[in-house]
Formats: C-alpha cells, sequence, structure tokens
C-alpha cells in the first residue's frame, strides 16, 4: 500500500509539472503574439510595403516591422549593419500576405536568457487569430538552418535579400 501512495505521489508531481511548464509556455506565446500585433511597430525602410520573396524564403510576400528597440540599431539605409548584432529585447516580426490578406506573423524576439532561445532568439509563428503555428517550445529548430545562412546579420535574412 505504501509503495502504491509512492507511485500515485510520483505520478501527480509529474503532471503538476507538466501543466505549470506548459502554462508558462502558452502564457509567453500569448504575450508575444500580442507583442507582434502592437500599433507602435515600425515598417522597414518606414515604408507599408508588401514585399515579394527572395532567396527561396518559405515565408512569402510579406512586410516586415521593428520595436523601437530593434530600430534603434538600423541604419540610415534601414538595415542592420554586417557584423553588428540587435540589443536584447528586439522584435522583429514579418507579416506574411497571401494576396492582401495576412495569414501569419513569423516573429523573432532577442532574448538570449530565454528558455526557449536558440541562437539568443526566440522564434515563433503565428496565426491572424492568435493561434501558434510555430511553438516557442521548438526553439527554432525549423529556422536555425535558414537563417544561420545569414550570421553577419545576426541571423536576420531580409536586409540581404531586400
Amino acid at each position: 500500500m505504501k509503495n502504491k501512495k509512492i507511485v500515485f505521489f510520483f505520478i501527480f508531481i509529474g503532471i503538476f509539472s507538466l501543466s505549470i511548464a506548459t502554462s508558462c509556455r502558452k502564457k509567453t506565446n500569448e504575450k508575444l503574439y500580442e507583442e507582434s500585433k502592437t500599433a507602435d511597430l515600425v515598417f522597414y525602410k518606414s515604408k507599408d510595403t508588401i514585399y515579394g520573396p527572395k532567396g527561396g524564403s518559405p515565408h512569402g510576400a510579406f512586410k516586415l516591422k521593428f520595436n523601437s528597440t530593434a530600430v534603434g540599431v538600423l541604419g540610415a539605409d534601414g538595415k542592420l549593419a554586417s557584423g553588428s548584432e540587435f540589443p536584447k529585447g528586439s522584435l522583429l516580426v514579418k507579416e506574411v500576405y497571401e494576396g492582401t490578406t495576412l495569414k501569419l506573423y513569423a516573429v523573432m524576439k532577442k532574448d538570449p536568457t530565454s528558455k526557449y532561445a536558440s541562437n539568443g532568439w526566440v522564434w515563433a509563428e503565428y496565426k491572424p487569430n492568435g493561434g501558434v503555428e510555430y511553438d516557442i517550445s521548438k526553439t527554432g529548430s525549423a529556422c536555425t538552418s535558414c537563417h544561420s545562412n545569414s550570421p553577419a546579420r545576426d541571423l536576420t535574412r531580409s536586409f540581404d535579400l531586400h
């Protein structure tokens, strides 16, 4: 009887720990989604333009936006200088379009201390309604192979393609 109680105790602790971890990930996803659609983001080169995909981009046509932390390190040409890095807290958002319809937010947030970060970035994709398309818990595993081809601009590709 005592052994059964111990087993049930450990099962309970396991389930409880898993629910806490899932809740934390869900809240982080929700917060990043909200940051991705905030009105105070700045368009790439200050132009509200849909750019066509180049270089085999899996994202398709997009608008590119930055938070004020990221904008602060962009040059007069609207790009991150080669060899430079974004500061912690930088947020880059690709609004992916099909025609003129918003289909997806592809997001990178510079947060090297996050347990969800890979190469210093948290990677995610969200549907316009907030549904998670690519979860932060995947730590950019589907993103970094392509983005690693552009390490000179802190794993960002758009500056070299547009």
